[in-house]
This record gives structure tokens, sequence and C-alpha cells, in this order.
């Protein structure tokens, strides 16, 4: 038996449970509290894994040029991507709480349309494309528009076009653009191939009054300023462009006319020589002195109306003019004395439309020129400024980049005319 007060002993061959004495001790509780933290404990493990973001090699712009295909290309326009995103996407900066008389401007596209252009090319005056650079074998090479278009539209000069500049130059001719199709309120006026160059040459024999164009036909606000001559053959809509009508103007029937007082560089006798396709007049002096295009624009000059063909040349460069009609053409001479003034108009059209072409020359004579393969003699472009325009475009004829510079002369007369 036992003593009083002491729990009684196992029976004999009976052990004590250990579970028994596990539970005595709280281990159920225990048990399903590690179990429980446990669960927690690998459901963030997993989570923390989850939200960690798998680290990315860096993106390079500039892949290496490795020799195949065209890398040189391809680095230019990843130069491009780069200024643009510099310029385009540069934050304006200011600080609060000061005062200044300065002000940031805005970034302007026009900026980074600058930087790109300066990375791929030698400026848009060069054309719409450029010359391409890498590490590779690789070149880059893009279209050009006639001269080069640009914000300005190129010609060897910034800011010009074939058609002329957008900025007033003192040695420029003013160039004013008219639609025909329509008058200054944009209703129609049903004009005609046919009809046009009845109307070229009323505006050629009675004294070149543009006030009669503008009273009938739609004018463009934007003017250009022209120092030559020189549209190789290209698109017709790139006049109504130039002058900024492109979305009021359908690309035929227009006329243009450059007009301004010009000073010779040296006394002598002159004439001109060019073709156009269209027209192509010019009025020197207040006389008709040039007509020769696919349309003839005045009524007859000195010596052709008298049955006398006009002479004419051929370069190995213009076949669309030598084959169509004759050439360049020479216009009838005439007396020019150094540090006298001259009005000059030079009248441009184009009828049909399709195609638009011009070149204005000047040959003095009594002076040999060096001649073309075809036998035509290589002249200087009748021009008032030193700049010239790239050569050997298709249909253009070759020109001495050294002739002489014609000087304008400033003068508010012919402004009251336009």
């Amino acid at each position: 038996m036992s003593s009083p007060g002491f729990p009684t002993p196992f029976p004999k061959g009976e052990q004590a449970n250990p579970s028994s004495f596990w539970r005595k001790l709280g281990g159920g509780s225990l048990s399903l509290s590690i179990i429980v933290h446990a669960i927690i404990l690998i459901i963030g493990i997993f989570w923390i894994f989850q939200i960690i973001p798998e680290k990315k090699p860096d993106v390079d712009f500039m892949p290496k040029g490795g020799g195949g295909g065209q890398p040189g290309a391809k680095s230019e326009t990843n130069m491009k991507k780069r200024a643009t995103m510099t310029t385009m996407n540069a934050p304006r900066l200011a600080a609060k709480g000061t005062s200044s008389i300065f002000t940031l401007p805005e970034p302007d596209p026009a900026s980074a349309m600058s930087s790109v252009g300066a990375l791929g090319s030698t400026g848009l005056s060069a054309g719409l494309g450029g010359s391409g650079s890498g590490g590779g074998k690789g070149n880059g090479k893009g279209k050009g528009f006639g001269d080069g278009m640009g914000p300005g539209l190129g010609g060897g000069a910034g800011g010009m076009s074939p058609f002329g500049m957008l900025n007033p130059n003192a040695n420029a001719l003013v160039g004013v653009f008219y639609d025909t199709k329509q008058d200054q309120k944009h209703k129609a006026t049903g004009m005609n191939p046919q009809q046009i160059v009845g109307v070229i040459q009323d505006f050629t024999t009675r004294g070149w009054n543009q006030k009669t164009l503008a009273a009938k036909y739609y004018q463009a606000s934007r003017k250009l300023y022209q120092t030559k001559m020189y549209i190789p053959l290209m698109a017709a809509d790139a006049a109504p462009k130039a002058f900024e009508c492109d979305q009021e103007v359908q690309p035929r029937l227009w006329i243009a006319i450059y007009r301004g007082n010009v000073s010779p560089p040296k006394s002598g006798k002159f004439r001109f020589i060019g073709a156009s396709d269209d027209a192509l007049v010019v009025r020197f002096n207040r006389q008709n002195v040039f007509d020769h295009g696919f349309v003839r624009g005045t009524t007859g000059l000195h010596g052709i109306e008298k049955g006398q063909p006009p002479l004419s040349y051929k370069y190995s460069s213009t076949p669309h003019y030598n084959n169509n009609i004759g050439g360049f053409a020479a216009g009838p001479e005439f007396e020019v004395r150094a540090g006298t003034t001259y009005p000059i108009e030079i009248l441009i059209s184009e009828v049909p439309g399709g195609y638009f072409g011009a070149a204005l020359m000047i040959q003095e004579s009594g002076v040999e020129y060096p001649k073309d393969p075809a036998g035509g003699p290589i002249l200087p472009l009748f021009r008032l400024d030193n700049g010239v325009p790239e050569q050997n475009k298709p249909n253009a004829p070759p020109f001495d980049p050294q002739g002489p510079v014609w000087k304008l002369v400033p003068s508010t007369l012919m402004e009251r005319d336009i």
C-alpha cells in the first residue's frame, strides 16, 4: 500500500506515458504556435523574393560598329535619339522667391532639331539627308530635296531654299507668289493652262504691274528673298511649300515674281542665258530681255520677233531641256555701266503641274568661257551674293562658281508695286 499523501506508484510492468508528461508541460500549445510561426515565416520569405526586382543590364543606345551591315547609319540614328532626348526633354529651371529681368525660355522644338541636324549632316542647307559615321564600315545616306529643304530649305546658305530665303536680306530680290486658280477670298477663278499663258503675256506686255495680279488672284502672305535663280528640276509643289501656302494652293497654274534694283560689278555688254519648265521671263531696265521655257511668257523679244532663231546652248547634264526646248537660250544683249542702278524683275511659272525647274546665267560679250562636253559655255550664275548652290543636280546646268557678283541697291519704290 502506498503511504498517505503520495502518488500511487505505477503498477509493475507499466511505464509512464511520455506524451502525458509533454502535455503536462504545455507542449500542445507550444507545438501549435511553432507550426503557425513556421508557416508565416515561409510565406514571408516567398513574398520577399517575389517583390525583389531582377537586376537588368543597362541599355546602351550606342551599339558598337562591328563591321558588317551599316553600323555607321545605326550610330548616327542613336546619336540623333540622344540629342533629341537631351534637348526636347530638358526641364525648365526656376528659382522660387527670387526676381530677375531674365526669363528662361521654354525648350524650343526647333532647337532640338538643330541639335539633331548638327550631329548627322552639314546642316539642313545640305539637304534632308546627312553623312553617316560609326565604328563599322557602313555609312548613312539621305536623300536631299533640290538644293536642300530645311527650316529654310538649304541652298548653300542657311535659311535659304531654291526659291529664296525666309528672312529679308539686303542683297536679295523680293519674291511674291500668286495662285491664279483662286482669288484672295479663295473663290475659284476657272483658270486653265491656255488662259494663264495669256495672263503672263498680258502682264509682261503691260508694264509688270503686280497690283493687277494681286487684285485678281490669291497672293501668299509669305515673301521670299532671292539672290540667284538656280532651281534643279523638282516637284512643282516645292514652290507653294517654300512660300508656306501649300495647304491652300495646288502645285500648278502659279506665278512667282522677284524684283529689285541692281548695280553691275563692271561696265560692259551682257546677255542672260537660261531655261525653265515652264516659264522664265526677265525684264531689265524696263525692257523684256529674256524669255525661254516650255511656254512663252512674252509676245516677242528684240531679234526673236523678227524671225531670227534664238541662240541656244546644250549641256551634258540637261537632257530634259536639250530634247524638249532646244537647250538653254540666250536673250538679246544689253549694255550697263558700273555704279549705275537698274531695275530688274524675274518671273517664273508652272502651268500644268508635275515638275518645275529654272536656271538663269549671265554672259559677258567678248569673254571666252570653258566648254561643257556638250558644247555649251560654262557661265556664271546671275547672282547677288557670294554663295553658290550645289552643282551636279539632274537637269541643272554647270556654272562657274567664281563669276562676278551683282549688287542689289535697296529701294522702297519697287516695294510699292508689290
